[in-house]
């Protein structure tokens, strides 16, 4: 009785610890589990990405800057950005102050015809559509614009009031255009910057000060009045890196889309290179007008889309490989795999060889890309004949990512045709490469070749 007693207690006390190590086992698992870093996985699509190709363009054109003839109040009478002939009125020098009286209220006929009104509505629509918060230096570029303006069709109504004035008195001279060109009144000390001149300093903005020359205040003699652009040819500048410059040198010609007014224009560009800098420089022969007050520009320059498969940056990974004579393999030993004969010595000392298969990851210039934990340096690969013999030691680096359709990291690489901060294009149909719909690890960092993934 007692010996039953003992063989039942037994098996209970056996079954209750298998039962504990293994709950223990599934608990252990649950923890590792958790505690282990999950792995994302990313499937491959087709996809496009446009190149950055928006520029803070910097104007050159043959600019010519006019000066005070002597002291006093001026008012100008041709508009701004428009072309004058030799001869053509641009401003009065009042030294009396007449002008002023005329100006002020109730001192003579000042009214703006409908016309007048309907440029000065422009101009604000214009203004407000454009509109960018982020860039207040535009908004007063607007005001003085618009004083400007106002104070010119004012000035245009009462020539002929300034006429009958100096009929009767010197006081008041007229400033007549000794060229023909288009008017500005602004300056900004750009106006003597060549192709050659180029720095990346003169794209600062932080430094850049613009002056306006429309005032009521008294102006001295040999002060700036306005200037004068003397071509329609004009140029544009633009930084450049060292690869993006190559390419668009190689293009020739491209068109640029102005982001102000969306107007788009094709013209050749050239390369420039200053130091250690390089400029792309745009020229034209036309639009001048319509950005002749700009010194800095925002352009962007039209160019085809890069397409191909579409890859997270973070699923590159950087990877070394043994280099091996394409010749040196015999007969495949499975995909992407390769049998080679590899010298060998016998415990004896005499020479033998072996087979070993190597996993082909690129073909590139003879040379097949094979993984390296099977070779070490120092290794011999003999030719078929057995005359020849290749001593392992070269290396090259493939970029790749970690193809997981099978439920392991298996390297593949990959040709980058174009990339952003985020995603890279790169090409489709490559030899050992990855097709659309391979499933590929989002973070390169999170595994090793060879590892399972679990999901």
């Amino acid at each position: 009785m007692a010996g039953e007693q003992k063989v039942r207690l037994s098996k209970v006390n056996i079954g209750i610890i298998v039962a504990f190590l293994f709950l223990a086992y599934i608990v252990y698992n649950i923890f590792v589990y958790i505690g282990k870093e999950k792995i994302y996985r990313y499937e491959v699509i087709a996809g496009s990405l446009a190149k950055t190709n928006v520029y803070e363009a910097l104007a050159i054109r043959e600019e010519e800057v006019r000066f005070a003839p002597e002291t006093g109040y001026i008012d100008y009478f041709a508009r701004e950005a428009e072309h004058v002939g030799i001869g053509d009125l641009i401003y009065t020098i009042d030294q009396s102050g007449a002008i002023s009286d005329l100006i002020a209220p109730g001192g003579g006929q000042n009214s703006l015809t409908n016309e007048d009104l309907a440029d000065l509505r422009k101009e604000i629509i214009n203004y407000c559509a454009g509109y960018d918060s982020e860039n207040f230096g535009k908004t007063y570029d607007f005001m003085y614009g618009i004083d400007g303006m106002v104070l010119k069709l004012a000035n245009v109504n009462m020539l002929d009031q300034i006429r009958q004035i100096n009929s009767s008195s010197d006081s008041i001279k007229m400033i007549y255009a000794d060229e023909t060109g288009y008017v500005v009144y602004n300056t900004d000390g750009y106006e003597s910057v060549s192709v050659n001149g180029l720095s990346s300093e003169l794209f600062n903005k932080d430094t850049y000060e613009k002056k306006q020359l429309i005032s009521t205040s008294l102006v001295d003699q040999g002060a700036d009045t306005y200037k004068l652009i003397t071509s329609d040819d004009w140029q544009l500048a633009i930084q450049l890196t060292d690869e993006r410059a190559k390419e668009l040198e190689a293009e020739g010609f491209v068109t640029v889309r102005f982001l102000e007014d969306r107007r788009e224009i094709t013209a050749p560009i050239e390369i420039v290179q200053n130091g250690t800098e390089f400029f792309g420089i745009i020229s034209l022969n036309n639009s001048l007008p319509a950005y002749a007050t700009e010194r800095f520009i925002e352009i962007e320059i039209i160019t085809q889309e890069e397409t191909g498969l579409k890859i997270p940056l973070s699923s590159l990974v950087h990877k070394e490989f043994y280099l091996v004579p394409t010749d040196y393999a015999l007969y495949e030993s499975g995909e992407d795999s390769y049998y080679f004969i590899r010298k060998t010595f016998k415990e004896d000392g005499t020479l033998s060889s072996e087979t070993v298969s190597l996993h082909i990851y690129d073909e590139i210039d003879g040379y097949y890309y094979v993984n390296d934990e099977a070779l070490q340096i120092g290794d011999y690969l003999l030719k078929d004949s057995g005359q020849e013999e290749y001593a392992v030691a070269k290396k090259g680096e493939l970029v790749g990512v970690y193809n997981i359709n099978m439920g392991y990291a298996d390297f593949r690489k990959v040709s980058i045709l174009y990339q952003n901060e985020e995603y890279a294009i790169v090409e489709k149909g490559q030899t050992y490469g990855i097709k659309q719909y391979d499933f590929i690890v989002l973070d390169s960092g999170s595994v090793d070749e060879d590892d399972f993934i679990y999901e």
